[in-house]
């Protein structure tokens, strides 16, 4: 990874998410974008249409002093333009691997807010995604989730790639399996869980299932049983990005306060 996309609206949320950023990426060559635009709607919160120059100018002052890296490069990224629009095409000009999104979008209750930037990035922009939230920060990735349901048979590959990134060199995947009813895979179902032992019988990795009618706290007691550092998704699998991330049907959900989400797009195969 290169290039880096964050967006921001100059919360306390959007700064951690930069944060956290610049120290996943310590040690790395990075160009960072910094990028602010108009949101889906003229109601949200999350970008509005006046770009201040002097919340640019804090920000960067902010960056020069948290971020001792002389290997990053920060740009910055004014546009009027709705940010999904804005996103794709800075996606093309400047051939972004990642982009950075905190999750000041989401309410208390972790209930989804009306114009989800989170959501309309994960399935509208073909790019993998990082969701920080507000509370979470950086100390390295022993413990991976992975949630799946073993229908893509494209997830093998799409993680194994993270292995080319030094962050995930020394991790240990865990393949957790998320389903509301107790029932054997079916053969597709099979071959592809197969698949992924295959892709990995030479990283440490394990297979987990839970059974709950809410799959959000089947993860959040996995989460916290294995002390999770992150949790990826593929991003076609929306079904289960649906009742993880967009709308969980819980009130009381710890992941979404600390643990980063990364949903991996086909599209960067």
């Amino acid at each position: 990874m290169k290039n880096i996309l964050i967006l921001t609206d100059f919360s306390y949320n959007s700064w951690n998410s930069i944060v956290y950023a610049l120290d996943l990426f310590k040690d790395k060559t990075i160009h960072f974008f910094i990028f602010k635009a108009v949101s889906v709607s003229k109601a949200d919160e999350y970008l509005n249409i006046e770009n201040s120059n002097e919340e640019f100018e804090l920000i960067l002052n902010k960056i020069k002093n948290a971020d001792i890296n002389k290997k990053h490069s920060i740009n910055i990224i004014k546009d009027d333009r709705n940010v999904i629009t804005a996103t794709k095409e800075i996606l093309k000009e400047s051939n972004i691997d990642l982009i950075i999104v905190g999750t000041n979008d989401l309410t208390s209750k972790n209930i989804k807010n009306n114009n989800h930037i989170s959501e309309e990035l994960i399935t509208k922009v073909p790019c993998d995604i990082l969701v920080v939230p507000n509370t979470a920060s950086y100390s390295g990735y022993n413990q991976i989730v992975f949630t799946t349901e073993f229908t893509n048979f494209l997830e093998a590959k799409l993680t194994y790639n993270l292995l080319n990134y030094e962050p995930f060199k020394k991790s240990l995947f865990r393949f957790l399996y998320l389903t509301k009813k107790e029932k054997s895979l079916n053969k597709d179902q099979q071959w592809n869980k197969e698949t992924l032992h295959d892709y990995f019988k030479n990283v440490p990795h394990s297979f987990h299932e839970k059974f709950s009618n809410n799959l959000a706290v089947s993860l959040d007691e996995f989460v916290k049983d294995i002390n999770a550092d992150l949790i990826i998704t593929a991003a076609k699998n929306l079904n289960l990005i649906e009742q993880l991330i967009f709308r969980p049907n819980s009130s009381n959900l710890n992941y979404t306060n600390k643990t980063p989400f990364l949903v991996l797009n086909q599209n960067n195969i």
